[in-house]
């Protein structure tokens, strides 16, 4: 996980098509709602969630985040809903395909998690 308010490890897909996904957040920290859009490695970010880490502004900032430099990026988490998208893919948001919970790329299976995929991702690319 990154320094933001979503564990991607931990949300299990419902949809998703190459860099674009949906899914539900399976953790216990899912209360609230946080939202990040980003070009190139500039995010701004906006949390209302108790236990997220404090942005520059209280609620709401810019950020600089390395993860894959993206040039596209985008995230919005609502209580257990969490839609994610980026351009390339990045390690939050990897290539998957899945349709109705049932994960047919790089993995599978139904109810995979993104920390499985990115498992399956990190193998493929050795």
């Amino acid at each position: 996980m990154g320094d933001d308010a979503v564990d991607e490890e931990n949300i299990v897909l419902c949809c998703a098509l190459c860099c674009a996904n949906c899914g539900l957040y399976a953790d216990a920290d899912c209360f609230g709602c946080s939202g990040k859009v980003g070009c190139c490695c500039l995010n701004c970010e906006v949390c209302l969630k108790p236990s997220a880490p404090c942005l520059p502004c209280v609620c709401c900032g810019p950020k600089i985040e390395c993860d894959g430099c993206s040039i596209l990026n985008a995230q919005v988490q609502c209580c257990q809903f969490v839609i994610s998208a980026a351009l390339p893919c990045n390690n939050e948001v990897p290539v998957a395909v899945a349709v109705l919970g049932a994960t047919l790329y790089p993995k599978c299976g139904f109810c995979v998690k993104i920390g499985d995929i990115k498992g399956e991702n990190e193998e493929m690319e050795r």
